[in-house]
Formats: C-alpha cells, sequence, structure tokens
C-alpha cells in the first residue's frame, strides 16, 4: 500500500438543516429517493439519527496514530446489513490501509448519509442506488440540496425489497393492505422511498394505508404485537430483520406481483427483476419475486485519490478476508463495479484502479 500522512480536517457543521431536511421529505409521495438503496439498507437501512451534535464516536477498535487519514465511513441501522459491513470495512481499513484510520457510525440511512456527507461530517458512505441517483441530480427530496461533489468508490451488492406479511392477517396480495397498517421504514431511509415504488405499483400511497414509520426493529416489535399486517426491509441477502420477523413475528416473505413488478421496472430505470431463492430464509419454502437496486461505496470529490486508490485496492484485492467477518461480503464482486451507476462519475483514485485491472474501457 501507498503510505499516506495527510490528515484530513471537517469544520463543524449543524445538523439542524439535515434533521429538517430529512422530516421535510420523508413521507411524502415523492422524497428525495422516488425518482432514481439497503442497506441498510439502509436502507438498509433505518435507524434513529444522531443526535442534534452530529455524528459521534463509532466502531473502531484501532487508534488513531499522528498523521493518520481519518475516514469516517456512515451505514444505517444496527439490525440493517449496512451496519455491521461498515464496522468490518472500517475496521479492515485501519488494519490494512498504512495511514489510514478509519471509523463507522450508524445513521437513518441512505437519504441522512448523503446529508452527512454533503455537510462534511463523513467521507465515506454507504447508499442505496436511487438516493444516489437523486442526490446526485439535485431531483425529489434533493431539490435545492443537489450534491454535485458525491462521486463512487465502487457498486457492492443489489438490496432487496423484502415484503413481509403477518401470518393469518387475512393478506394474500400487497394490493390488499389498503386501509391496514403497514411498516414501510424509518422516516427518510431507503427503505420508506423503496415503500412508496411499491404501494404505487398497486395505485396506493401511504394516505391509503397506516403508515407506521420506524426502524427495523420497530417495524419487528410491531409484527410481533400484531399492531400491522406487514413490512417492507429493503436489504441484502441475507438481512437479519427479516429472520427475525420470519422466525418470531409470523413473518412470511410475500412476493410484489408480476404486473406490479413490470410497473416499477418500467417506471424506474435502477429497479432489477429479482428472486430470492427458497431457502435463502429459514421456513422460507417457495422462491419470492421481488425488486432490487445496487447499493454504492461513496466518497466526496474532495478525498485524496491516493487515499480513495488505496482504499478501493485494499477492499477488492482482499474481498475474499472479509467474507469470514460476514457473509454479505460474499456478494461483493468486482466485475459489478459499475452496475447501476448511470452517469455519475467516480473518483479518480477508485477509477484508476479499475482501470489497472482492466475493467474499464
Amino acid at each position: 500500500m501507498k503510505k499516506m500522512s495527510t490528515k484530513r480536517v471537517f469544520p463543524a457543521v449543524t445538523m439542524a438543516v439535515g434533521l429538517t431536511f430529512i422530516a421535510g421529505c420523508g413521507g411524502g409521495g415523492g422524497g428525495e429517493e422516488s425518482g432514481g438503496s439497503g442497506s441498510e439498507s439502509e436502507s438498509s437501512e433505518g435507524s434513529e439519527a444522531s443526535g442534534e451534535g452530529g455524528l459521534d464516536g463509532g466502531e473502531g477498535n484501532n487508534e488513531a496514530e499522528e498523521g493518520d487519514t481519518q475516514v469516517n465511513l456512515v451505514t444505517a441501522s444496527e439490525t440493517g446489513l449496512y451496519y455491521p459491513l461498515g464496522a468490518s470495512l472500517s475496521n479492515f481499513w485501519s488494519n490494512e490501509v498504512d495511514g489510514v484510520s478509519s471509523s463507522s457510525q450508524s445513521s437513518n440511512g441512505s437519504v441522512q448519509n448523503m446529508i452527512y456527507m454533503s455537510q462534511g461530517e463523513a467521507d465515506v458512505g454507504f447508499v442505496m442506488g436511487n438516493i444516489l441517483q437523486d442526490a446526485y441530480a439535485g431531483e425529489n427530496g434533493f431539490e435545492g440540496e443537489q450534491y454535485e461533489d458525491v462521486r463512487i468508490l465502487a457498486g457492492i451488492y443489489p438490496n432487496y425489497n423484502h415484503v413481509v406479511m403477518r401470518e393469518g392477517a387475512g393478506i394474500e396480495s400487497i394490493g390488499d393492505i389498503e386501509g391496514e397498517s403497514f411498516a414501510p421504514g424509518a422516516t427518510g431511509s431507503g427503505t420508506e422511498i423503496a415503500s412508496q415504488h411499491i404501494l404505487g405499483a398497486y395505485d396506493l400511497t401511504f394516505d391509503d394505508i397506516n403508515a407506521n414509520f420506524g426502524a427495523f426493529p420497530e417495524a419487528t416489535d410491531l409484527m410481533r404485537n400484531n399492531q400491522v399486517v406487514g413490512a417492507n426491509i429493503n436489504g441484502g441477502l441475507p438481512t437479519s430483520a427479516v429472520s427475525e420477523m420470519l422466525s418470531t413475528a409470523n413473518g412470511v416473505l410475500t412476493s410484489i406481483d408480476d404486473e406490479q413488478r413490470q410497473e416499477m421496472l418500467d417506471e424506474y430505470d435502477f429497479y432489477i427483476d429479482e428472486t430470492i431463492p427458497a431457502g435463502t430464509y429459514e421456513g422460507q419454502e417457495e422462491d419470492v419475486h421481488t425488486t432490487a437496486m445496487q447499493n454504492f461505496l461513496v466518497v466526496d470529490a474532495s478525498m485524496s485519490d491516493e487515499v480513495v486508490y488505496d482504499l478501493t485496492k485494499a477492499m477488492w484485492d482482499n474481498i475474499e478476508d472479509l467474507h469470514t467477518s460476514h457473509e454479505t461480503f460474499q456478494q461483493f464482486q468486482v466485475e459489478n463495479f459499475d452496475e447501476g451507476s448511470g452517469d455519475i462519475p467516480f473518483q479518480p483514485g477508485a477509477e484508476q484502479y479499475y482501470e489497472e485491472e482492466g475493467l474499464l474501457d
């Protein structure tokens, strides 16, 4: 690895603007992620936002050495996939990349990650493809808050819409939730907006249901307590919140119907037609047909090319070493690094690595 000695320092930024922005765009028909994740991801996504003071502390076992470049990685909910992936990756970077000390923090998911990064409160973030496109273009909930300086480090793995219905609730199709209580995700999360897209395909909006917004743990509790008929969890395979709903809350994975799936594919070019194979989750006996989108690791354009090159190279050259820390790393495929990236630029340091590997024309 190349030796680095530049320490990046961020200005203090108030969280009031970011939190107001999240509240303003989280529940409506457009939203910051609606027009085109994880995983967290948040969506994958979805934990409570940090307090008014911004990001504090975080995961990471490596103490920073004087002169190290500080790399702060924002993730999502502690029960979504972004969170454990971020903890493992930040520890890995701290151990493997000379001159880098990395830590990870939870967040409310993709939307908040873009806000933190645009305000200089984070260096690297997980983000769902639709949120990334909206943030870069300044569309939907990002109108007036365009983040032109976001750059891609890597496309990493797909986020699946897991629609979980409570067995015995009388729901045979997603369209049957009209007038029912449903958990669409945390306000401001990628899962919330993905839920808008699913409902829209059934000619429904949040006004047509009793929407119970909350992070994955809250959605699981609502399911257990028979307070909702179902929930949507947007994340990779497998997602722990889905496993918990199926095993402790009488949850059953439910397919998005063929017509509605096709409508989502036609309307949003970031969605792909996917199947959650039978046996992915304990007790799941049949394939589940749904939609998915790519997740990305992104950085700010101001980040050192040298640092980004080293982070990118360390991750991909040693990806098998990360497999043991979380099984989702097995879904990271370098040949898919630009899938779903559209016209959003790659950071030059990352681009250099992909050129060296013969992956760019």
